[in-house]
């Protein structure tokens, strides 16, 4: 039976649009080189979230459908232009007509979802010889000085607030994921690669994307003044890192698998 869909990043649409790093354009170049030109006409991006990805397919795509359950993250989408399609629909319960999809795009989501269900609806969807990439960031890597106070505040703060989905922090799923395709009928997996991706972040900014995040965001929604306590986050990092920007280090692994 389909999960029940839970919103957890509506009420944060505006920090993860604004604080959510872009994926890097390795991984685009990536994943099409597997596509060729030709062979563009429709991507679906399932829990498509604010767009992160769908602006990179709609360069490329003469059709994306963009697939996001949450109405606030999804309004963050139109606008794109007549060729992108929202559907408020979560990617269990989505519809699509067999053999229509030539690219589908997976970005930091699967997780949420019920994993071997939407796999089924993938091979199904995809056309004979399309193409499913599943985009995995890892937990932020930062220097030990700044990690030691985000593992503070996740053990102290964040942790009990944390789905049991999103794994062990630290960890990364792509073993599980590779598995999930493995065991999918009509899917194979064909390559991975992890693509390098370190961002500079000001300790401002590094605060924003830990508002952005679904445990980080509900730990604060439980003070009564939130704002205080984001404030004094980026004091503690700033007094940590001498410098205007923190490296940190989002570099995603990318799987990519082919329908037989």
């Amino acid at each position: 039976m389909p999960l029940q869909f839970e919103p957890r990043f509506g009420q944060a649409a505006e920090a993860y649009d604004t604080y959510r790093p872009e994926y890097p354009a390795g991984v685009f170049e990536f994943i099409l080189a597997h596509v060729p030109p030709d062979q563009r006409h429709l991507a679906m991006d399932l829990g498509a979230g604010t767009g992160r990805a769908t602006r990179n397919l709609g360069d490329h795509f003469s059709k994306v459908i963009a697939v996001e359950p949450d109405p606030r993250m999804a309004e963050k989408i139109r606008g794109l232009g007549p060729h992108v399609v929202v559907r408020i629909a979560t990617a269990e319960d989505c519809r699509q007509p067999p053999g229509s999809v030539d690219l589908i795009l997976i970005a930091n989501a699967l997780h949420w979802m019920d994993p071997p269900l939407v796999m089924k609806n993938v091979a199904r969807w995809l056309r004979p010889g399309g193409i499913l990439a599943l985009i995995d960031p890892p937990f932020p890597r930062t220097p030990d000085q700044i990690r030691r106070i985000v593992r503070q505040e996740f053990h102290e703060r964040w942790e009990s607030f944390r789905d049991p989905r999103l794994g062990k922090a630290g960890n990364r799923r792509e073993r599980i994921w590779q598995k999930l395709i493995v065991s999918t009928p009509g899917l194979s997996l064909i390559e991975e690669k992890t693509v390098a991706s370190i961002i500079p972040l000001t300790p401002a900014e590094f605060v924003g994307f830990w508002q952005s995040t679904s445990y980080g965001g509900a730990y604060a929604r439980s003070l009564d003044d939130p704002a205080s306590y984001w404030q004094e986050l980026e004091s503690r990092f700033r007094g940590a890192w001498p410098q205007e920007k923190i490296p940190v280090d989002f570099s995603p692994a990318v799987l990519l698998a082919k329908k037989e």
